[in-house]
């Protein structure tokens, strides 16, 4: 990269916060920004690139105002190519983590967080992103099918199937943007040296507009349509009909009324894993969703979606 891009670190834990953030100064990034919620850090990130620069964000898996898969919706519905690392204690095997890549996070990092590690996803995304810089003065050759020689796609075969353990051949195509034809060869020769092998189909959601299946999904609250919402807990106070949070009964004792409640299913009942709006206050027992193209930024629900099945490879490591 010529320039180290900022760094928007997304983190409860300011012992965690500041250790990355020394970590990162050692691998050059100077331009560090730190927040503790997932609200002040969408605030920060829209400051960021008004400046004109897109900044490079770990963001904590657990947050105390709101989901990472909140924040993330709300990141990616402004610019959808943002890099994005999640920080977890999960292993990658986890099916919450394979849910917050497959929504478009660009990599993870299990905690407790180790320098070597993040040394590893960082020097892989610099090179992606010199890699790009490169082939900038060719854009649009590389948009046009006809003008790609074949060592020109190899490369950028290659440099998928470096970054990835698993990808469906639609996936492929809607990246470099070219027809199966081009690069069948290829992959067949990948697989004929024993580098991929085809594993069972993939079905994908595809855009309504372009037919690409680099897309994510966004979640928001069917009320005011916003992003920042929250998974909680609710009580109800039977007596006076109050439903809020259940951290707004001190000692309990309803917020509303005042009255202490007393016996469950009698004075009151606990209405379990609920999303609570910080817009605007509003609480549902499911949130609502859509998808975003990540090619033609065209927003579109699923009732709407395309779908392709396409083979998938899986990256043999050696």
């Amino acid at each position: 990269m010529s320039s180290k891009a900022p760094v928007l670190i997304i983190e409860d834990s300011l012992a965690v916060g500041m250790m990355l953030s020394e970590f990162l100064k050692k691998l050059g990034y100077n331009d560090i920004h730190t927040s503790t919620t997932g609200q002040d850090g969408v605030a920060l990130f829209k400051k960021t690139i008004e400046t004109g620069t897109n900044p490079l964000i770990f963001l904590d898996y657990n947050l105390p105002d709101c989901t990472a898969n909140s924040v993330m919706s709300r990141i990616l519905t402004i610019k959808p190519y943002t890099k994005i690392i999640i920080e977890t204690a999960n292993s990658k095997e986890d099916d919450s983590i394979k849910e917050v890549i497959g929504l478009g996070a660009y990599h993870y990092i299990q905690k407790p967080l180790r320098y070597h590690e993040i040394e590893e996803i960082i020097k892989i995304l610099e090179e992606e992103e010199s890699f790009l810089e490169k082939e900038n003065d060719q854009v649009k050759e590389l948009e046009d099918a006809v003008k790609k020689t074949e060592e020109e796609i190899n490369e950028h075969v290659d440099f998928i199937f470096k970054s990835t353990k698993q990808i469906s051949l639609n996936k492929i195509i809607s990246i470099l943007k070219i027809s199966e034809d081009l690069i069948m060869p290829y992959l067949q020769k990948l697989e004929q040296d024993g580098k991929i092998i085809k594993i069972d189909d993939k079905k994908e959601i595809a855009c309504n507009q372009c037919d690409s299946v680099r897309t994510s999904q966004i979640f928001y609250c069917p009320n005011c349509k916003s992003s920042d919402f929250k998974l909680g807990k609710l009580i109800e106070h039977y007596d006076c009909g109050n439903i809020t949070e259940d951290n707004t009964y001190t000692n309990d004792h309803c917020p509303n009324c005042k009255k202490e409640i007393k016996a469950l299913g009698v004075d009151y009942r606990v209405m379990q894993n609920h999303y609570i709006c910080n817009n605007c206050k509003e609480f549902f027992p499911e949130i609502s969703t859509e998808y975003i193209c990540l090619n033609c930024e065209n927003n579109f629900k699923i009732d709407d979606a395309r779908w392709k099945s396409s083979t998938n490879y899986k990256v043999i490591s050696k």
